[in-house]
């Protein structure tokens, strides 16, 4: 199957998994995923399939003298002596063992149907585990119990009474605290000082009293 005839798979995972591999020119950490539109199933404004892709530094993919995006797809792939199917079926048997623990042989197919082989390999893999998923998903049972509104549950209820019987209580005792703290005559009758201080008061009205009565007979 020739590569311009596979659809524009996209699998993020891949390319993230592709840039933890190692530039195929420096040899150094990869930092971007290319897609090859040379020979694949890229066109104008049709980006490649995602198993398209090379690792490579962004030295070498945008920013450098030689940098791909700069002297053009097909001039770098010859400077540079890159055999794009090559790269794909190495990183694409890679992935396969490293997400699905799958050794895939290499044999002496040609290289178009090996790549079909490991992309087919690689999507119904993907499927499964999406069909998996769904399936464990739906097989989780349900609680059959009818959910109750927390206000509407026994427990509610009972707490709520006994948290008005116990204020009603607190307001009766306040009440009754209040009552007595409001008249001084209840709370300081008996008490020594009181008691003489208020026989003190009433000498000093009488004495007051007579006192504005004489000087209104000499008015």
């Amino acid at each position: 199957m020739h590569l311009s005839k596979h659809r524009p798979h996209r699998n993020l995972k891949y390319l993230a998994w592709l840039r933890t591999k190692n530039c195929i020119v420096s040899g150094k950490k990869a930092q971007c995923a290319h897609h090859i539109r040379l020979g694949t199933n890229g066109g104008t404004s049709l980006k490649p399939s995602d198993y398209f892709c090379i690792p490579l530094l962004n030295e070498f993919h945008t920013t450098g003298h030689s940098a791909l995006h700069i002297i053009g797809e097909e001039t770098f792939l010859k400077q540079f002596s890159i055999r794009p199917t090559e790269v794909f079926i190495k990183h694409l048997s890679e992935y396969l063992k490293d997400a699905f623990d799958i050794d895939y042989k290499v044999c002496d197919k040609p290289e178009q149907e090996t790549i079909s082989d490991l992309i087919d390999l690689i999507e119904s893999k993907i499927v499964r585990s999406s069909s998996l998923s769904k399936k464990k998903k739906a097989s989780v049972k349900k609680d059959p119990t009818p959910k109750v509104s927390i206000t509407e549950s026994s427990y509610y209820q009972s707490a709520k009474k006994l948290k008005n019987e116990r204020d009603k209580e607190l307001r009766r005792k306040l009440k009754e605290e209040s009552k007595n703290s409001a008249s001084p005559k209840k709370q300081f009758k008996g008490n020594e000082f009181y008691e003489k201080a208020k026989e003190l008061k009433r000498i000093k009205d009488k004495e007051l009293r007579k006192k504005l009565k004489e000087q209104a007979k000499k008015k």
